[in-house]
């Protein structure tokens, strides 16, 4: 059963004496709504279009060297669908295979959102004063970070730095001192990653010789990931 049928189907589940539908896909469009008040021409979303942006984001996370825009607005939307849905499923008998189905997505759910900011975190932590530097230079639109991962990002780089001049710096002369105070960890950028075409792009480099390729939609081509970065940030491609 494929996940728009599962989703589909919560708006399908017949009401019992002391059962409730379960959460339905305007539900969350309007929440969605709700949170852009002040853009008018904002369409609506379903709940199956936040759960493809998320599954997009996550296998994008996974695969691109470097940290990618967040997705806290798709995610506070989902992580609260996925409560809405638990909730209304209590007063459903527990041997009702619907029951169970919806279980398990939601726990299929999850799992992509917990997942996707272990990820986060995972670069966070391996790239720390990188990413915050780089951060910086972004127009707020554009940050890479959401507000709570700047917050830790920020406290991460301190407590690290704290350490080391504790058990480390502190002792080294001041030359080399200053040389360690300079060492950023970066992500390699160059590095090949698999890029499958959302739509025909004309014209992509894929070389250092200046070559250049024609994607088609549905395309896959391995390129190194700086030559390719902006098509990713723009949804023209993803990673796979």
């Amino acid at each position: 059963m494929s996940t728009r049928e599962i989703m589909s189907d919560s708006e399908n589940v017949e009401q019992a004496p002391n059962e409730h539908e379960l959460s339905t896909e305007a539900d969350l469009a309007h929440a969605y709504e709700e949170d852009d008040d002040d853009d008018e021409d904002a369409e609506p979303i379903t709940a199956q279009k936040v759960l493809e942006i998320l599954e997009t984001a996550w296998t994008n996370e996974m695969f691109a060297p470097e940290l990618l825009q967040h997705q806290s607005d798709m995610l506070e939307l989902m992580m609260s669908q996925v409560a809405h849905m638990e909730e209304q499923m209590k007063d459903l008998d527990k041997n009702d295979f619907r029951y169970v189905v919806h279980q398990m997505e939601l726990e299929r759910i999850r799992y992509i959102m917990a997942s996707y900011l272990r990820c986060r975190l995972q670069k966070i932590e391996a790239f720390t004063q990188y990413i915050i530097n780089q951060d910086a230079t972004y127009d707020a639109a554009d940050k890479r970070l959401s507000p709570e991962e700047a917050k830790y990002a920020q406290e991460f780089a301190t407590n690290v730095d704290e350490y080391f001049s504790k058990v480390a710096t502190r002792y080294m002369p001041n030359q080399q001192r200053g040389e360690a105070e300079q060492r950023i960890v970066a992500p390699n950028l160059m590095s090949h990653v698999f890029l499958k075409a959302n739509v025909a792009v004309s014209g992509v480099i894929v070389g250092v010789d200046d070559e250049e390729v024609d994607l088609t939609p549905g395309s896959q081509h391995i390129i190194p990931y700086q030559l390719v970065a902006d098509l990713i940030q723009k949804n023209q491609a993803k990673l796979i």
